[in-house]
């Protein structure tokens, strides 16, 4: 896994016609393994010095991303299959959840070269709606000097 590229992940949620947009931008490592892509980077709380979450971006073909987060305590894995819906199991500081993801459209252009990921999906909790959702990750190399 090459440690030298950058990643924006920039994640809008709409909800009763209000929105918000969220973005990070860290260092990210990149490698191939079994015919998978894989993305794996850090977050870190700025309000909380010592929280930091483990996250992996795992592509599989053209259709299928998985979105894993870990921060020792809390466990998340969305799996976004293009035109298919998804249980998914979510872990929050109030509780375990299951919810529905569907995905309405996604596009990858993902290589060592760097690249972008765009997909499309809206989340339910027990079958009622409770957000559009529009993520977009890009990929870059980092510049050496």
């Amino acid at each position: 896994m090459s440690k030298d590229y950058l990643i924006t992940v920039t994640g809008t949620q709409t909800f009763d016609e209000e929105s918000e947009t969220l973005e990070l931008t860290t260092s990210a490592v990149y490698g191939e393994r079994n015919g998978k892509k894989l993305i794996k980077y850090k977050e870190y709380d700025t309000e909380d010095a010592g929280s930091v979450v483990s996250n992996i971006i795992k592509i599989e073909g053209k259709d299928k991303i998985t979105l894993v987060k870990n921060n020792g305590v809390h466990y998340s894995q969305l799996i976004l299959e293009c035109g298919k819906r998804h249980q998914c199991f979510y872990s929050t500081p109030i509780g375990n959840m299951a919810v529905g993801i569907y995905t309405d459209s996604m596009t990858h252009e993902i290589d060592e070269n760097g690249g972008r990921i765009e997909i499309d999906y809206s989340i339910d909790f027990n079958g009622d709606f409770q957000s559009e959702n529009h993520l977009v990750i890009v990929l870059c190399k980092k510049e050496l000097s």
